[in-house]
């Protein structure tokens, strides 16, 4: 496959890495430790062949248990998105959200916990075997088993950290450090997030608006008001996220703010999902508004049965522009929740960098494809 080719060799490019955010916390012998910083990873492709660079760089936000590493190598040891936007002339920023990776965690900034391999197998890599969604059957993408002993799952799961117990707590700090990159980078920029690390997104806009170009969320956790997921229940207060987010009018109590309404689902195979009300008027994620959006979801996730909830809720919430891109609807079958480690990634890719060019730069006519010279 063409599109494939073309990220099997590290793109030319120039790398930096350094922190943001934080702040000094006072501790009980009257010194000082920062926290709450976050770890960047600056790739800048190089012009080569009267290739420009494009305007808007691309912040890449990783889900739970994962790192700013799952853009750079896949587990099956082939170049990750890093590679292949680079190859298009996107400025990559992939970070270490707060208390993850490289971002240390300290005592103090609370609890942690971690998930059995027997737990991600069945949500991400062995779906079809496993999983007990209607879509999981659907599942041929992932390289290998899914299974533990088999490499490429052995590579995943050694790459998976510990996550923050408290979801608002990460999303505050997770807000805060996006800000402070958005502030350093000092031009628009398109933060592309995965699972947990969408909602991220929506907290930054909220806070820094005129610096974010668009938004595209694969599997953003959800539906609204809820997680499904290896831990499931009810979650997200806010409607798309656990720490405030501004509405208008505003929300002080999310709880008596927030009038619910249980909207069916429409397909078989798809779950109900908790949207607001439409009396009163719904309250609109103002600061979102002209932000375009693209919500992606594969057709083995178990995210197929409820991402029509969330799209449905931003679209409610005032978001103007927001497309859902079903990825069999272009073609591209066989997908799970880690479409973006799958065999065909830079095909989903190809999809992401379109819509970003109709949207953002001007229609590119889709990406070139045509490789690169190696770098390191």
């Amino acid at each position: 496959m063409a599109g494939q080719a073309n990220t099997n060799a590290s793109v030319l490019h120039r790398r930096e890495v350094f922190y943001v955010g934080g702040q000094y916390m006072p501790n009980k012998t009257g010194t000082h430790t920062l926290e709450g910083q976050m770890y960047v990873e600056r790739l800048v492709p190089a012009e080569i062949d009267g290739r420009p660079i494009k305007p808007c760089p691309i912040i890449f936000i990783h889900g739970a248990t994962r790192s700013g590493t799952d853009w750079l190598t896949k587990p099956d040891g082939q170049p990750g998105w890093a590679s292949f936007f680079l190859s298009q002339g996107y400025e990559c920023y992939l970070v270490d959200l707060p208390f993850r990776g490289r971002s240390p965690w300290r005592p103090g900034n609370g609890s942690m916990i971690a998930y059995a391999a027997e737990s991600i197998q069945t949500m991400f890599t062995a779906c079809r075997e496993n999983g007990t969604w209607p879509q999981a059957k659907l599942h041929t993408q992932w390289p290998g088993t899914g299974k533990m002993g088999n490499p490429v799952f052995d590579q995943l799961y050694a790459s998976s950290l510990q996550i923050l117990s408290d979801p608002a707590t990460q999303e505050k700090a997770s807000q805060s450090a996006c800000a402070a990159l958005l502030d350093r980078i000092g031009r628009p920029a398109i933060l592309v997030s995965h699972s947990a690390g969408g909602l991220v997104p929506w907290l930054a806009a909220d806070v820094r608006p005129g610096l974010v170009k668009s938004i595209v969320a694969l599997e953003p956790t959800g539906p609204p008001f809820f997680k499904v997921g290896i831990k499931s229940g009810p979650s997200a207060p806010y409607g798309v996220s656990n720490a405030p987010i501004t509405y208008g009018p505003p929300v002080v109590d999310p709880k008596a703010d927030l009038v619910h309404e249980i909207v069916k689902a429409p397909a078989p195979d798809m779950t109900d999902c908790t949207l607001q009300a439409e009396s009163p008027p719904p309250r609109q994620l103002v600061n979102l508004t002209d932000i375009p959006v693209l919500v992606v979801t594969a057709p083995a996730s178990y995210h197929a049965q409820y991402d029509w909830g969330t799209v449905r809720y931003l679209r409610q919430a005032g978001v103007r522009n927001v497309e859902h891109l079903k990825l069999e609807e272009k073609g591209i079958l066989g997908n799970g929740h880690m479409m973006f480690m799958e065999k065909n990634s830079d095909e989903v890719a190809a999809q992401i960098v379109r819509w970003i060019g109709d949207c953002c730069c001007g229609s590119t006519g889709g990406p070139d494809l045509t490789p690169l010279p190696r770098g390191v």
